[in-house]
């Protein structure tokens, strides 16, 4: 199974989603996932972890992964 993201802890009450396959970066733009963007650097979504929990599900309940 190939990975569609990277997800990471940044450690300080955020984590950092990256889609790595056209197919992740599709997803995350058709379920409005920007919503839950506070800021976003070159590479990164940084999201409140809060709100991780719930993008994770949504991302595995669509068939989709995660590097590890």
């Amino acid at each position: 199974m190939n990975a569609d993201f990277v997800c990471t802890s940044a450690n300080d009450g955020t984590h950092l989603f990256r889609p790595i396959s056209a197919r992740g970066h599709t997803f995350w733009q058709a379920e409005g996932l920007n919503r839950f963007v506070i800021d976003n650097t070159e590479d990164y979504y940084i999201v409140k972890s809060v709100d991780s929990k719930a993008i994770c599900d949504k991302i595995r309940d669509n068939n989709m992964d995660f590097t590890s």
